[in-house]
């Protein structure tokens, strides 16, 4: 019969290392510190995903800014406004068309703004507002082909020519501020991932000040022949633990920044200034809300046992009795 003692199976070296890594995080007298080093970048990286989202939503609606006005000229006829409006219907690019005579936009800005109904009132000015037609874009691409439909000889006498250079002026200061969220989107995720690398060294510091203090207890399991895996596994589901915990007090500072936000910042409340940029960075949360948090649920361990691994990686040989004489 062979004397050779049987290694054990991974089943067992997965309980095992599981166990002993959630007993060692909850005895440990230097988890609250651990803990909160943790939670210090995991919230600042949850602010910088934030800022991120708030700034793709903020693109996102720079895109939907579609909506144009036509001001039609007094010397146009009924005829020339219907056929204006029948070839913008048809044109691709263009999603929806409305006409809105002089009397509908009076009627209208008596809502928005009575102060200045008041005042033509008062002082009998006649109606100020021309007849115009209102013009949806399908995407905010597609300003240069509305200017360049535009721009045909048959349509010179019927919309106000200011309108082409104004729009072509819109359309570049618009692009440049694009451009601009495009650029500040960018470095913010530049900066979720160097977070997420010093997140990285951090765990393996903390893994390193750890296998110090359990030296010995290393030293014994490889003496014994543990295996690589069965050394690594613990420090790995303790360090997980560590940041499961940090991870879910991150979750909830950044529920409360988020209801404390518009208190603080009253432009950020409903009917506040910023109030369509908060309802478009909400509408996002709650559509990719659950699988930002699964993909930072994921990551979670590969980072644990990444630190694990680099913080263990001088350790996992073979060791001689000098290392400790």
């Amino acid at each position: 019969m062979s004397m050779v003692p049987r290694m054990p199976g991974l089943r067992y070296i997965f309980s095992r290392g599981f166990r002993r890594g959630f007993v060692s995080a909850a005895r440990d007298p230097g988890g609250v510190s651990s803990i909160g080093s943790l939670f210090g970048v995991l919230f600042l990286s949850q602010i910088f995903l934030l800022l991120a989202l708030g700034v793709q939503s903020g693109l996102l609606l720079l895109k939907e800014q579609t909506d144009i006005r036509l001001e039609v000229l007094s010397g146009a006829s009924e005829q020339q406004i219907v056929d204006l409006t029948v070839q913008l219907k048809s044109q691709q690019f263009i999603e929806d068309v409305t006409f809105i005579t002089k009397e509908q936009a009076y009627e209208r800005q008596k809502t928005r703004d009575p102060e200045l109904i008041e005042f033509l009132d008062r002082f009998q000015i006649q109606n100020p507002f021309p007849d115009t037609i209102g013009v949806r874009l399908r995407h905010l691409e597609d300003y240069a082909s509305l200017v360049a439909f535009l721009r045909q000889p048959v349509f010179a006498s019927i919309v106000d020519p200011n309108f082409l250079s104004q729009t072509t002026d819109q359309e570049q200061q618009i692009e440049r501020l694009m451009a601009a969220t495009i650029a500040a989107r960018s470095f913010l995720l530049v900066a979720i991932a160097v977070i997420a690398i010093v997140l990285l060294f951090v765990l393996i510091e903390l893994v390193r000040r750890r296998a110090v203090l359990k030296s010995e207890e290393i030293f014994v399991q490889q003496l014994v022949g543990a295996t690589p895996l069965a050394i690594l596994l613990p420090f790995g589901v303790e360090v997980l633990a560590l940041l499961l915990v940090a991870f879910f007090f991150s979750l909830l500072c950044m529920a409360a920044v988020l209801f404390a936000l518009p208190f603080v910042i009253p432009g950020l409340s409903a009917g506040g200034l910023f109030a369509p940029w908060v309802a478009e960075l909400r509408d996002m949360l709650f559509t990719y809300g659950i699988v930002i948090l699964v993909a930072e649920a994921l990551l979670l361990p590969i980072l644990a046992f990444l630190g694990a691994f680099f913080g263990l990686k001088k350790r996992l040989h073979v060791p001689t009795l000098s290392q400790f004489a």
